[in-house]
């Protein structure tokens, strides 16, 4: 951090003495300030926010790190990509305390019809703009209601499509989540497609018909009035899982037959992540609403839900004040624009499958390594005990998260119950995808041998 930066800080904050480049001043004082925290400060430094360049960043002491977060998923164009501070002066002077549910303005029009435009589907849509993906995914339930006159929705475990209300309602990811809050919504769950843990086997297609069939069966138990099907299109929170293209394929079916509305959550997996604009693609499957948030904002709080027009029936049915005001418009049409015109979707893909093969590869011989997934970039390494009984093994893939940040100096981040996520941003070069695999695969190998040696320790003493 710089004097420039510093001395901004100090004229903002009176009394504001010293600004220390050190992570554990820093996270002190958070804890004793911020209500909670997400983030494991244990192992995470304080970020320094006035660096970072593309897919690099550094924390207070100066530390340089490769990010394959992207701000979990939130970075697609990395840090300061090329041009944005060249537009954002350009655009330095729009109004922005504009509420676009309130007054129409014309990048707020251009951006839903852009958005709109990369939907599947070949029928008319229309967008409602939110803060956040949570609410996106609020709105899309709304709709639902809305359009079937039904309040019943089907969800998944393990799901995470947001954190409050119908939200939160639908998530199945961590009980802390959960537990002590009443649930907004009646909701029919039923198991994800996840072929590496399917209790009938690995084979994606038997996977596919063994959750439909499940779904099928608590239907007719619970309730066939069903409003919307929500789905996470390549579960996120829940372990990176890649669910069987004949799944989601079913569940457009499903809906179909129940008169029922196919809501698609990709809000981490979206926006060319996947190697597609949209993950729900790769199934050649055209949901009636799409729920977007993340990599839409370029970094700000912008979110959207894309639905079949139309998908409220009477004015003012649903509003919020901040949602896509003319600057947060015209910047998330930087974003579409540059992702399109420096092809970083094909990126996404090629250099996203490449990474896996290489980290397959070079850990196939790991025996902690259960499973290497995903698409694109759209990345998880699941570990376990051992291949034969596939027990979950929290502990291990802590201490590589661990090892990734402290000694690799690679940025990385877990999810589910046993597996690290790497969701590197949109402009990741080959050298840098390439590089982050080495980082990852000598954390990994390090922490491995640590086990099989205390293993070997402990079969030897007396």
């Amino acid at each position: 951090m710089n004097r420039d930066q510093i001395d901004l800080l100090q004229w903002l904050v009176p009394g504001l003495q010293d600004v220390p480049h050190s992570s554990l001043y820093w996270i002190e004082r958070a804890q004793r300030s911020l209500a909670v925290s997400t983030q494991d400060r244990d192992v995470y430094p304080v970020v320094d926010h006035t660096r970072g360049k593309g897919v690099w960043l550094h924390d207070l002491e100066g530390n340089e790190y490769l990010d394959m977060t992207s701000g979990v998923a939130v970075r697609a164009l990395g840090f300061r990509p090329e041009g944005i501070r060249e537009f954002e002066q350009r655009i330095s002077d729009v109004i922005e305390e504009l509420p676009g549910h309130d007054f129409d303005n014309v990048p707020h029009i251009l951006l839903a019809e852009r958005l709109a435009a990369t939907a599947p589907g070949d029928f008319a849509k229309e967008v409602f703009f939110t803060t956040s993906g949570a609410r996106a995914v609020e709105t899309a339930v709304k709709a639902a209601m809305d359009q079937t006159g039904r309040q019943r929705f089907v969800a998944f475990r393990p799901a995470f499509h947001g954190r409050t209300g119908y939200a939160l309602a639908l998530t199945a990811s961590k009980a802390v989540q959960r537990e002590g809050y009443p649930q907004a919504l009646a909701v029919v769950r039923a198991p994800y497609a996840y072929p590496f843990r399917c209790p009938i086997g690995e084979d994606p297609q038997a996977c596919a018909r063994y959750s439909l069939d499940y779904l099928r069966g608590a239907i007719q138990d619970e309730g066939t009035d069903i409003a919307g099907i929500v789905v996470e299109s390549l579960g996120g929170e829940g372990g990176i899982i890649v669910p069987p293209v004949e799944f989601l394929q079913g569940l457009r079916e499903t809906a179909d037959e129940l008169g029922a509305v196919l809501i698609a959550d990709e809000v981490q997996s979206g926006m060319g992540r996947t190697g597609r604009w949209w993950a729900i693609e790769h199934a050649d499957v055209a949901p009636d609403m799409i729920c977007v948030a993340k990599s839409l904002g370029g970094g700000y709080p912008l979110g959207a839900t894309i639905g079949r027009a139309p998908m409220f029936e009477k004015p003012s049915r649903h509003s919020e004040t901040f949602a896509a005001e003319p600057r947060q418009a015209l910047l998330s049409l930087f974003v579409l624009r540059f992702i399109e015109e420096n092809h970083l979707i094909q990126n996404a893909a090629k250099l996203g499958q490449a990474m896996m093969d290489r980290l397959r590869s070079e850990l196939a011989a790991c025996e902690q390594v259960g499973e290497v997934r995903g698409r694109g970039f759209m990345q998880g390494i699941e570990f376990v005990d051992d291949r034969r009984t596939k027990a979950y093994n929290p502990g291990l893939r802590d201490r590589i998260v661990r090892n990734c940040v402290f000694k690799q100096k690679l940025w990385v981040l877990g999810s589910g119950r046993s597996t690290i996520r790497l969701l590197p941003a949109l402009v990741t070069s080959e050298e840098e995808g390439m590089e982050a695999v080495d980082r990852f695969v000598r954390a990994v190998r390090e922490e491995t041998r640590s086990v099989e040696a205390a293993a070997k320790v402990a079969a030897s003493t007396p």
